[in-house]
């Protein structure tokens, strides 16, 4: 189950990191507004996701908080789209579940 999750956070986290920085690129062309929030939620969001996500295996409470924080942070700038909201929303329960899992076997004794 972790390799699942695992992945399906570097993934979604990957993807709102590059989601930035086009939106950071088309904001630098165009000249429009917002660099501060697209950059900020977006790159953000996603750092916070991977950083969660590849920390889940070793503390799984932190892991799933800093995944927790990304995925709402990035619920913002992805409304729209339907879809992101949706797997940012499987991804907080995918997370927890695999925290509990984990957090369960360290502290169960041998």
């Amino acid at each position: 189950m972790l390799g699942r999750t695992w992945w399906f956070g570097i993934v979604l986290g990957g993807l709102l990191v590059a989601a930035g920085i086009a939106e950071t690129v088309r904001l630098v062309r165009s000249g429009d507004g917002g660099f501060a929030f697209w950059f900020g939620t977006l790159v953000g969001s996603g750092l916070l996701i991977l950083a969660g996500t590849l920390l889940l295996p070793r503390r799984p409470i932190p892991g799933f908080m800093l995944t927790m924080i990304g995925c709402v942070a990035g619920l913002i700038p992805t409304v729209w789209t339907v879809v992101v909201p949706l797997m940012l929303v499987a991804l907080i329960i995918a997370t927890a579940k695999q925290a509990a899992a984990v957090s369960d076997n360290k502290t169960r004794p041998d």
